[in-house]
């Protein structure tokens, strides 16, 4: 299972960056389960296995199974 976990997160890496640009509008499910909209600061990558992207107004890197694009609705 690990082969499909580590290829299940590099799909949605790469899905990520081929849909989404730095800066786009984004919505973050905080810990205490609200909703923040923000913006990207950067592509997203992986570290130690998990799928990460930079927010603006989050320090360093937070899931991507966290974060969706924001369409404004």
């Amino acid at each position: 299972m690990e082969g499909i976990r580590a290829l299940e997160v590099k799909l949605r890496v790469d899905s990520w960056n081929a849909h989404q640009r730095v800066g786009d509008a984004v919505r973050v499910l905080n810990d205490d389960g609200s909703l923040l909209r923000s913006k990207t600061k950067s592509d997203a990558w992986i570290a130690s296995g998990q799928p990460l992207v930079r927010v603006v107004g989050i320090c360093g890197g937070y899931s991507l199974y966290r974060v969706a694009p924001d369409w404004g609705e």
